[in-house]
C-alpha cells in the first residue's frame, strides 16, 4: 500500500537508520533565499447544494492541476493506542513538482530534510549530524514514507483507494462547508501486510484544499494541518539542494554510493 499522503511525510524522516559513515564536505547547509510569494487558494463561489464525491474528485482534480509549487506551514502530532504520549512537530513545507523538497521543522528541534529528487538528506543541527539515502531506497523501506511526493495528487488519492464521503457541514455564515473523505484500501488490497490503515481528508468546498488530514495505521493516529497555503511559488534551484555544513558527520545507509 502506498500510504500516501502529506498526512505522514512530515515526520517520516526519523525512520531512517544510518550505517556507514562518510567524511561530510566543507560547505554550507543551502539556504533558503527569499522567493516570490506566490498565489492563495482559489476560492470556488458558495453552493447552495452540499459537495457529492464526484463533485470533490472533480475539485481535487482542477486544485492538482493548478499545483506546480506550493509553500506551507504545517502542525502535526502523532499519538498512540494507550497512551497519553504526544509527538508534535512544527515548521515550513516547500515543494516543486514532481520530486523536489525541503521540510523545516521548528518545533520540538531544528531539524532539515531535502529532496533533490535522487538523495533524502535529514540534517540535525543539534548533533550535526546529516543522514543521506537514495530517495527511492527510503520509498521502498519505509512504508510511511511513500507519500513523501504525492502533494498535490489529492484527486489520485480517490482512484488509488476506496472514498466515501463521511461527513458534510451545514453551510457556514459565509455559504460555505466543510466536507471529510474517508478512503481505505480496496477489497483486492485488504489481505496484503498493509492493509490496516484508514486516511481521513478534511477540506472546504471554498477552496478544496485539504488542509486536515487524519491516518489511523496500526496503533497510531497520526494528524496534520496546514495553514498558509501558497501556490506555485518561485523557489531558487538551490531551495532543493543540500551540502552538510562543515564538521558535520554524514551517515549514508546501506548500498547508497
Amino acid at each position: 500500500m502506498r500510504r500516501s499522503i502529506i498526512v505522514v511525510l512530515l515526520l517520516a524522516p526519523a525512520a531512517v537508520r544510518a550505517t556507514g559513515k562518510t567524511t561530510a564536505p566543507k560547505a554550507p547547509v543551502a539556504a533558503v533565499s527569499a522567493a516570490a510569494a506566490g498565489v492563495p487558494l482559489t476560492a470556488y463561489p458558495p453552493s447552495a447544494a452540499p459537495p457529492t464525491l464526484e463533485l470533490i474528485a472533480t475539485r481535487f482534480a482542477e486544485v492538482d492541476e493548478r499545483v506546480t509549487s506550493l509553500r506551507a506551514r504545517f502542525k502535526q502530532s502523532v499519538r498512540m493506542e494507550d497512551s497519553d504520549a504526544v509527538r508534535e512537530v512544527e515548521g515550513e513545507v516547500l515543494f516543486r513538482k514532481p520530486s523536489l523538497m525541503r521540510l523545516s521543522h521548528r518545533l520540538p528541534e531544528a531539524q532539515t530534510m531535502v529532496c533533490d529528487g535522487t538523495f533524502l538528506w535529514v540534517y540535525r543541527p543539534s548533533t550535526n549530524q546529516v543522514i543521506r539515502t537514495r530517495l527511492e531506497t527510503w520509498r521502498r523501506k519505509e512504508p510511511l514514507a511513500k507519500g513523501l511526493l504525492d502533494l498535490g495528487k489529492s484527486a489520485d488519492l480517490l482512484k488509488r483507494y476506496s472514498a466515501a464521503l463521511s461527513a458534510v457541514s451545514a453551510p457556514r455564515a459565509d455559504g460555505y462547508r466543510t466536507f471529510v473523505v474517508t478512503l481505505t484500501p480496496k477489497a483486492a488490497e485488504r489481505s496484503g501486510p498493509d492493509s490496516d490503515f484508514v486516511l481521513t481528508l478534511k477540506a472546504s468546498d471554498k477552496d478544496f484544499f485539504p488542509d486536515e488530514a487524519t491516518l489511523r495505521v496500526g496503533r497510531a493516529s497520526i494528524r496534520s494541518t496546514f495553514e498558509d497555503v501558497r501556490l506555485n511559488p518561485e523557489f531558487p534551484d538551490e531551495t532543493f539542494r543540500f551540502s552538510p555544513p562543515t564538521g558535520a558527520d554524514v551517515f549514508s545507509t546501506p548500498n547508497t554510493p
